[in-house]
C-alpha cells in the first residue's frame, strides 16, 4: 500500500512540475529527454564505479565505499543541475 501511495506521489509532484514549466515557458522536451538521459548515464557510472570500487576495497571496506558512491551521485547531480539552469537560462532569453 505505501508504494501505492509512493508512486501517486511522485506522479502528481511531477505533473505539478510539468504544469509549472509549461505556465513560466520554460518546459522543452528536448531538455527533459536530455535529463532522463544523463540521470541514467550518472546512475550507470555510479553503479559500476559501485562495483569496482568495492570488489577493489573488499567487504572490509564497505562504508568507505558506500560512501564515496554516494559523492559521485552528489557530484553528478551538482552537475547536472546545473548544466539545465545553464540551458534553461539561455533558452529564456
Amino acid at each position: 500500500m505505501s508504494r501505492v501511495i509512493l508512486v501517486l506521489m511522485a506522479i502528481s509532484i511531477a505533473l505539478s512540475a510539468y504544469a509549472r514549466g509549461r505556465r513560466e515557458g520554460t518546459w522543452s522536451w528536448r531538455l527533459f529527454v536530455e535529463t532522463l538521459l544523463g540521470l541514467s548515464a550518472l546512475g550507470a557510472v555510479a553503479g559500476i564505479f559501485g562495483i569496482w570500487l568495492s570488489r577493489t576495497m573488499g567487504p572490509e571496506h564497505a562504508l568507505l565505499a558506500t560512501i564515496l558512491v554516494v559523492i559521485v551521485i552528489a557530484v553528478g547531480v551538482v552537475i547536472l543541475t546545473r548544466w539545465v539552469q545553464r540551458k534553461t537560462k539561455r533558452n529564456e532569453c
